[in-house]
């Protein structure tokens, strides 16, 4: 019986040697930063990569599918968001910190909404739009939007 690391997916004596090496599994659909002197190199990709030994730190592996959010909004209307990273090189070191920009960009959006007076679906639509207009240039798309009354 061999045992396996918890980190590759190799059998355990060879864990610390292709850590050693360099060598770093990202597992698939997800993306992980590195960060070299404190600073974002870049992203990489799913697969086996190879990285420099001790100067190059890896962040959080990061689903690039699937993002879940709900937003408060300040007006009485909560949101409900689904997105996903399109380009992960273009998000760059936003990477780290995905979820709290989207909410971010979010309550700007709805607070800059006009009254809930309006059809929901259309306010939906509305702040779907603006969110991709605000995310897009960081290789982010909102799949799915709705709001609901708090």
């Amino acid at each position: 019986m061999t045992f396996m690391s918890p980190l590759l997916p190799v059998p355990l004596p060879l864990a610390p040697l292709a850590w050693l090496t360099g060598l770093r599994r990202v597992p698939d659909n997800s993306v992980v930063t590195v960060h070299r002197f404190g600073r974002f190199v870049r992203a990489l990709g799913p697969g086996w990569r190879w990285t420099l030994p001790g100067l190059d730190q890896l962040g959080q592996p990061v689903c690039l599918i699937g993002h879940h959010l709900e937003i408060p909004g300040e007006s009485g209307t909560q949101a409900e968001l689904y997105y996903q990273i399109l380009d992960p090189a273009q998000a760059g070191e936003a990477l780290d910190r995905v979820d709290a920009l989207v909410t971010d960009q979010a309550r700007d959006a709805l607070a800059s909404l006009p009254a809930a007076n309006d059809d929901a679906p259309t306010l939906a639509e509305t702040l779907k739009a603006e969110l991709n207009r605000r995310l897009g240039r960081m290789g982010l798309r909102v799949i799915r939007c709705a709001l609901h009354p708090a």
